[in-house]
Parts: C-alpha cells; sequence; structure tokens
C-alpha cells in the first residue's frame, strides 16, 4: 500500500510508542490533521482506542470527535514491520491481533477514492499559505531598534528595518479632524434620531424625545447640553406652552417645545 511521508512518519513514530499510539503532527493545521486521521482509519493503518491515562499530546480531534488512534498490525506491515516482533524500544508493546488476510483486490478499489480524496484536501490544507501578519508601526519601530543594538552583527538588518519603518510611515492615513469642526453623527444611532426629531418644522419635547429613545427625561436634557460642547449644536427654545390651572399658570402638564435651527 503507497504511503504518503506524513502517513508514513505517523506510523513509524506509533510503531515505537509504549502502547502503539499514533500522535498527530505539530505542524499540521487541525483541518489537514483530521484528513491524515481518517485516511489512517479508512485503510485500517490505524484503530480508535479509549485509555484512561491517556496523552493529551496524542489526541485527535476527527469530525468534532476526540479520540485515540492506536496503529493496527495492517500499518506495521505497511512501514515494513513484522506485528509478531516487539517495536524497538517499546516498553510494553501493543497485544498482537490475529493475522489479518489481504484485503481483496475489491475492497481495495473500493477504499482508494475515499482516501484520494482526503489526500487531496490534505494536500490543499498544507499548500494553502497562513495569512500574512499585518506589520503595525509599533513592530517595524522595534525592529529598528533590535537591529540598532545589535552591534555585534555591525547593525547588518538595520537598513532593511529603516526601510520596512518608511515603508509603513509613508501610507495614507485617515485626515486628521478639526477639533473646531462638528461631529458628523453616525447612522442609525439614537444621537441622529434624537437630531432629526429636533429639526422637524415643529420641533419636538422632551416627553417625545425621551419616548422615542427610551432614555430618562434628565438623561435627554444632559444630551441637549453635550450637543452644545462637543459638537457646536445649539438646541433653541421654540415654544413653551403653558397649561392653564384653576389659580394660576404653568400648572402641571406645561411643556417646552425645542428646535435645532442651523
Amino acid at each position: 500500500m503507497a504511503l504518503s511521508e506524513t502517513q508514513r512518519s505517523i506510523l513509524t513514530a506509533a510503531a515505537q510508542h509504549p502502547h502503539g499510539l499514533a500522535e498527530p503532527p505539530e505542524k499540521l493545521p487541525a483541518a489537514a490533521c483530521a484528513a491524515v486521521g481518517k485516511a489512517l482509519l479508512k485503510t485500517d493503518l490505524v484503530i480508535a482506542v479509549h485509555r484512561p491515562d491517556y496523552e493529551a499530546r496524542a489526541l485527535w480531534t476527527i469530525d468534532g470527535d476526540s479520540m485515540l488512534l492506536r496503529i493496527t498490525d495492517e500499518g506495521l506491515r505497511a512501514i515494513g514491520l513484522d506485528p509478531a516482533q516487539p517495536a524497538t524500544g517499546a516498553d510494553t508493546a501493543p497485544p498482537a491481533e490475529a493475522p489479518q488476510a489481504d484485503p481483496a483486490p475489491a475492497a481495495e478499489a473500493a477504499q482508494a477514492a475515499p482516501l484520494a480524496e482526503d489526500l487531496a484536501l490534505l494536500d490543499e490544507a498544507l499548500a494553502t499559505p497562513l495569512p500574512a501578519r499585518r506589520v503595525s508601526l509599533r513592530d517595524a519601530a522595534q525592529r529598528v531598534l533590535k537591529a540598532w543594538d545589535d552591534e555585534a552583527n555591525q547593525r547588518y538588518d538595520l537598513a532593511d528595518a529603516i526601510e520596512a519603518l518608511r515603508g509603513i510611515l509613508a501610507k495614507p492615513g485617515r485626515e486628521a479632524r478639526d477639533p473646531a469642526a462638528p461631529r458628523k453623527p453616525r447612522e442609525g444611532t439614537k444621537q441622529q434620531q434624537v437630531l432629526a426629531l429636533l429639526r422637524r418644522p415643529e420641533g419636538a419635547t422632551v416627553a417625545q424625545i425621551a419616548e422615542a429613545t427610551g432614555w430618562a427625561p434628565h438623561t435627554v436634557r444632559g444630551f441637549f447640553a453635550g450637543l452644545k460642547k462637543r459638537q457646536g449644536i445649539a438646541v433653541e427654545v421654540l415654544e413653551r406652552v403653558r397649561q392653564v390651572g384653576p389659580n394660576k399658570e404653568g400648572a402641571r402638564g406645561s411643556y417646552t417645545i425645542y428646535k435645532i435651527t442651523g
């Protein structure tokens, strides 16, 4: 049976393990490890086992399940070892399994398709480059300082480090906002909702704004003050409506209408 270099390496290490456990390669991505494990299981080169005293680094995650994989007699034969002989360096060899007859050609043909699919997924995962880490201004500055301090190597990397820093500094950044210019409210926020109410021809009352936003009345009044202080937007009184009581004006129920004229 033809084995990939990754499969052969995993099986060879498993044959030397005290309990015959196959360990997932540390350098492979999770998707690639899962593809290799599934391929080994489908070809009966390993078998899923349970050990209470398992080693965490030997755990495989395949189709969302965590499991241990132990090399089988078929796996030993695939790397040229005799299952009847204990593996070199093994403290406790895995129990011998009954000799298995060579699979029929029809069975091998049935396994070839899914194995080829898994290996294709593995090749794709290994060929996919990892996303490049975005170098920040801080990273570039630290690289310059490190190169400057490296006097033993005559600051060999200093020129490249400075060039990288210049490249980052040359990138156009966001235009600085004029502190005196009013802030533009974000779309769909409560601030924009309040400004829309205040810009209506009929204006809005504190009660109307509180009902629309869910704010308390004192929060609405504080917002009015903040508009003037932070954004230079003045909220003016459009009208004061006095409810006439039995003996005096200004009874409960009076209200004020506010508006932004600018």
